[in-house]
């Protein structure tokens, strides 16, 4: 059932984020000064967020104004704003939260990655009724094809990433690219 409703939330999901990316400059000015989640969740303050008729287009763990890095690399105003939402469109669209605990399950190798350290080969994970496909085929000249289809769930089982929240972001995602391939 999870693959037909995937089927059904990708085309909106794309139509969601042209609109992301078209009304990025004119949603700032919906925002107000809340207090909630900020640098990808690990603090809490008062930033610039949207009205929860709007929360699609925002990131759920950082406000308008980016995280850290993001706040180093730009400084804080209009312009910052419309760029940490044309980086991140429609974000949190389909957006799932997992609590533990967790059920996962994969198939093929947890380890592939494209650009530096680059590892070719795929990796099927379910996690509590959600999936994540992942493929990095190299195709030379320091480039791979990268596949990235269902909801940010492969975190679970990365043996790199612990301990495991509290609570997981699952975004959705429909990303297939050309990335990097660096060994």
């Amino acid at each position: 059932m999870i693959y037909f409703i995937y089927i059904l939330l990708v085309p909106i999901s794309l139509l969601l984020t042209l609109a992301a990316l078209l009304i990025a400059p004119i949603l700032p000015f919906f925002a107000a000064m809340q207090y909630g989640q900020i640098d990808n969740g690990s603090a809490m303050d008062f930033e610039p967020r949207l009205p929860a008729w709007l929360s699609w287009f925002q990131t759920p763990d950082n406000s308008l104004w980016g995280d850290q890095t993001f706040k180093q690399n730009n400084p804080i105003g209009y312009w910052s704003e419309v760029k940490w939402l044309w980086r991140n469109p429609a974000y949190s669209f389909a957006l799932r939260y997992l609590t533990p605990p967790y059920f996962t399950r994969f198939s093929g190798d947890k380890t592939i990655k494209d650009n530096d350290n680059a590892k070719a080969g795929w990796c099927f994970v379910h996690v509590d009724g959600l999936f994540q496909f992942t493929s990095v085929t190299p195709i030379g000249f320091s480039r791979c094809i990268y596949i990235n289809f269902g909801w940010n769930v492969r975190g679970l089982v990365d043996d790199n990433v612990q301990p495991k929240p509290a609570f997981w972001q699952a975004t959705f995602v429909f990303s297939p690219r050309i990335s990097g391939f660096r060994k």
